[in-house]
């Protein structure tokens, strides 16, 4: 399970744009404080690395359970250039983020950063009655990646009580896991979507009703309201798709 030297360089720019984002209105209280806005986007960066590092080799090794490949990747759109007769690349992912933070001053922030290509390894495969990416196996190493960050948020929670610097990566780790979970194209919740509605509902209720009480209730009064809230959404759901 290895990263590419690209993969790295892409978890770096979107760490960097993440915690920019995240960071946009604490240089300063009342006035601007060059000093106090670097270490606020240093600390940023830290957890934002933490969190998308877990956030890959979930993803990874969760392929690896189905013999894929997975490539993780900036939010990006190829387009042609017929007069080259090439593709280039245009990473709308981070474009977006930073014009909706600029635009708003802070106020508003819409993190849209990172997606990844999924690439069976056909030798492995071989026997199996589809060597090609199934949807639901993508879905399903897909929701790898917000699902890991229940787990670094169960650790944040814990480390508060040592130090309250953890509730920022507490914010952090909710807010991404939380965005990767919109349909949008090309973002990993929509291969959720696409690839099973019920993972999707049942994964996206436990994610949300885990943030939301994670903050005012115990670990573990937190896991089992937000595995009755996800099963209870989940049956819901397939019996309106059964009605």
């Amino acid at each position: 399970m290895e990263i590419a030297k690209k993969e790295i360089r892409d978890l770096i720019i979107v760490a960097f744009i993440a915690a920019f984002v995240l960071s946009f209105n604490e240089w300063g209280i009342n006035t601007f404080s060059f000093l106090t806005g670097i270490k606020n986007l240093s600390i940023s960066f830290a957890f934002c690395m933490i969190v998308y590092i877990v956030y890959i080799f979930a993803q990874k090794l969760s392929a690896k359970y189905y013999e894929y490949e997975v490539n993780f990747e900036m939010l990006q759109i190829e387009k042609r250039i017929r007069s080259i007769r090439r593709k280039t690349t245009f990473p709308i992912g981070p474009i977006i983020t930073v014009l909706i933070t600029l635009i708003s001053a802070g106020k508003f922030f819409f993190i849209v950063l990172n997606s990844f290509t999924l690439v069976p390894n056909e030798e492995l495969r071989t026997g199996r009655k589809w060597t090609g990416v199934k949807e639901f196996e993508e879905a399903q190493v897909a929701l790898a990646g917000p699902m890991s960050l229940i787990v670094l948020l169960i650790l944040f929670k814990i480390l508060v009580y040592f130090n309250p610097i953890f509730e920022k990566g507490m914010f952090i780790a909710s807010t991404i896991m939380i965005f990767n979970m919109l349909p949008l194209p090309k973002v990993d919740g929509s291969k959720i979507f696409f690839g099973s509605r019920t993972l999707y509902v049942t994964g996206l209720a436990f994610g949300i009703s885990f943030v939301l009480l994670l903050f005012y209730l115990s670990i573990i009064q937190t896991i089992m309201l937000a595995l009755i809230i996800a099963l209870a959404m989940g049956i819901a759901y397939l019996y309106s798709v059964a009605k």
